[in-house]
C-alpha cells in the first residue's frame, strides 16, 4: 500500500520536474483570469431599413427621370416611408404603371387626390423589414469575426446577444483602442480588377506600378490551421462599391457542398455591374474586404 502511494505521488511529480515527460492540454485562460476586452455592440438596424428606403427613393427618381415623368415630389418620411406627390394630371397614370411594374413590392399605406394633388405613402412589407434588420446584424456580425482575425486571439468568444446586440470577448487584447477603432469602423466592400499587365514579383520586392497595390487574401487551412497569405496585385480604383448592395450571405453550393457568397445588387449596381462583366471578360475581379481579398474569380 505504502508503494502504491509512492508509485502515484512519483507520477504527479513528474510533470513538474520537466513537463515534456506527461502529456497535457494548455488551458486556454478566459478574461477572468488573464484579463483582455468585454463589448457588447448594437447594431442599428432601423438605419439599415432607412438607407434602403434612401436607395429605393434615388432608383426611382432616376426611372421617372428616364421616362420623362415631371412635376413629381418624392421625399422619406418617419425614417421608412415614401411620400410621392404628382401635381400633373397626365403624369399619374404613367406613374402607376411604373409602380405597379418595377416597385411592386412595396406596400401602399394612403393614396389620395386633394385640389388636383396625386399623394401616395409607401414603405416595405413587415418581412422584408425584417429581413433588413436581420441581415444587416448577421453581416456585422461576420464582419468583426473577420477583424478580429487580426489581433491574433486565441479563443475569441463573438455571438449574438438577442435580435441585434453581438458579445465580443477578447481574452488576452492589450491595446483595447484599436480593437474598438477597428470593430466598430464602417465595413469597405469593392470591387477592383487585378493589375495583370505588371509584375506581381517586383510588386512585392517594392516596385508597386502607379494605379496599383499588393493586398492579401488570409485563409487558414481547416486541416493544418495555419494562416496562409496570398498576395495579389490589385488595381486601387474601385470599380463598384458595397454602397449598391442589397445582400451577401454565405451560401452552399448544393453540387459540392462549398460555401460560396450570394450577393444582390440594387438595380443601378445590377447596371454597373453587368457593364462590368461584358467589359472584362476573362479578367480576374477582386472582391475586396476591408483592404483584405476574400475572392478574385476570372469574369466568364
Amino acid at each position: 500500500m505504502v508503494l502504491a502511494v509512492i508509485i502515484v505521488a512519483a507520477i504527479y511529480v513528474l510533470p513538474i520536474v520537466n513537463s515534456n515527460w506527461w502529456p497535457y492540454k494548455k488551458i486556454n485562460l478566459g478574461l477572468d483570469l488573464q484579463g483582455g476586452m468585454h463589448l457588447v455592440l448594437e447594431v442599428d438596424t432601423e438605419k439599415a431599413v432607412e438607407s434602403t428606403i434612401e436607395r429605393i427613393i434615388h432608383e426611382f427618381r432616376q426611372v421617372l427621370r428616364k421616362e420623362r415623368i415631371r412635376q413629381v415630389g418624392m421625399e422619406q418620411v418617419e425614417g421608412a416611408k415614401i411620400r410621392i406627390t404628382i401635381n400633373d394630371k397626365n403624369s399619374i397614370d404613367r406613374f402607376e404603371t411604373i409602380l405597379n411594374l418595377e416597385y411592386k413590392d412595396l406596400r401602399l399605406l394612403s393614396k389620395s387626390t386633394d385640389d388636383g394633388v396625386y399623394t401616395i405613402v409607401l414603405d416595405l412589407p413587415e418581412k422584408e423589414t425584417e429581413h433588413i434588420k436581420k441581415l444587416a446584424t448577421e453581416q456585422a456580425l461576420e464582419t468583426i469575426r473577420n477583424r478580429i482575425d487580426q489581433f491574433g486571439v486565441s479563443e475569441p468568444d463573438i455571438r449574438l446577444q438577442g435580435e441585434r446586440r453581438i458579445l465580443i470577448q477578447l481574452p488576452g487584447i492589450k491595446d483595447t483602442e484599436r480593437a474598438k477603432e477597428l470593430i466598430g469602423k464602417t465595413a469597405l466592400l469593392e470591387f477592383k480588377l487585378l493589375d495583370e499587365t505588371h509584375d506581381l514579383s517586383a510588386a512585392l520586392k517594392g516596385k508597386i506600378p502607379p494605379g496599383s497595390e499588393v493586398l492579401y487574401q488570409v485563409k487558414e487551412d481547416p486541416e493544418t490551421r495555419r494562416v496562409i497569405k496570398t498576395p495579389y496585385l490589385v488595381k486601387k480604383r474601385a470599380l463598384l462599391t458595397g454602397a449598391y448592395l442589397t445582400e451577401a450571405r454565405v451560401e452552399i453550393d448544393s453540387q459540392y457542398n462549398e460555401p460560396y457568397v450570394s450577393i444582390r445588387f440594387d438595380k443601378k449596381g445590377a447596371r454597373i455591374f453587368s457593364r462590368i462583366t461584358e467589359e472584362n471578360v476573362r479578367k480576374r475581379l477582386a472582391i475586396v474586404l476591408d483592404k483584405s481579398v476574400y475572392s478574385a474569380p476570372v469574369i466568364q
